[in-house]
């Protein structure tokens, strides 16, 4: 036994990395719910399809947006909570066997 936390898609844990990121922030305009909403669904895209390139350019693109000043607190919150759930789910698809970089 590894000690390691099963994640598997039916695990809660899973469940909570899938989930829509912006319901969690009440403050956000639409527009920033939107791109928060966006990023999140390229991100699960490019992990969904095993394509390395597209996983690449959505990492460096949330990472961006997460730590450039925001136009509010609550955009850059939801972007810093999405760069958690992105440091999770990759490491989940590596085990998984996906062999992400």
């Amino acid at each position: 036994m590894s000690g390691t936390p099963s994640c598997s898609p039916d695990t809660a844990w899973a469940q909570h990395l899938m989930a829509p990121v912006a319901a969690q922030h009440a403050a956000l305009s639409p527009a920033e719910a939107l791109r928060v909403q966006a990023l999140h669904d390229r991100l699960l895209a490019a992990l969904q399809a095993n394509d390395r390139a597209a996983l690449r350019s959505t990492r460096q693109t949330v990472l961006r947006a997460a730590y450039t000043p925001a136009e509010s607190p609550a955009l850059r919150t939801a972007l810093r909570a999405l760069v958690w759930r992105m440091a999770a789910l990759v490491p989940a698809a590596r085990r998984r066997g996906r062999g992400y970089e």
